[in-house]
């Protein structure tokens, strides 16, 4: 059989000839890698829904993956938030019993050192639904941030990227006004 370019094509996969073991492993990471791109490539999608956001992904992977800042007017405000992306192949039938999210020690330290709010969105990849919840939320009672790692799952649209952008703001509209 030839193809349009006109190479022959293979009868066997480049994988066939390869130990299973190894085979296994390739195909593991590179649906690991899969996953991991969809995933952001939905939260851009969620995120910029909104016209009051702009989304930057992060060159190196230190586990935040993306520093979104919020808009006023269209113009930058200096208001950022952090965002850490996870995605699974399959639906959750529980997100809160099912969807873990384990950090290690290294990762909490890096986001416990970050000066603003982070929060981290699961997607799963047979329906394309997102998730969120917060992994340094802005406390309403003062400028500070609370690293909660136990907090409840919600379901990600796009009345509730309205509400992470109302509780970011409001974060740093305290932060400005205690600084004053």
């Amino acid at each position: 059989m030839r193809l349009a370019s006109g190479h022959a094509a293979r009868s066997q996969s480049s994988y066939s000839r390869l130990p299973s073991a190894i085979v296994e492993a390739v195909m593991k990471r590179d649906l690991d890698y899969f996953i991991g791109e969809r995933a952001e490539h939905l939260a851009i999608v969620y995120l910029t829904r909104s016209q009051d956001l702009v989304v930057e992904r992060m060159k190196a992977d230190y586990g935040l993956d993306m520093l979104v800042t919020i808009l006023r007017d269209k113009l930058p405000t200096g208001r950022v938030f952090g965002v850490h992306i996870k995605g699974q192949d399959k639906t959750f039938k529980d997100i809160q019993q099912e969807a873990s999210l384990v950090l290690s020690d290294q990762e909490k330290k890096y986001f416990q050192d970050l000066p603003f709010p982070v929060c981290v969105l699961f997607f799963t990849m047979d329906d394309d639904r997102g998730y969120y919840r917060w992994l340094k939320y802005p406390s309403e009672s003062n400028q500070s941030l609370h690293t909660l790692e136990n907090n409840q799952w919600r379901s990600l649209d796009q009345e509730q990227v309205s509400q992470i952008i109302a509780d970011v703001n409001a974060w740093y509209n305290r932060k400005h006004q205690s600084a004053a």
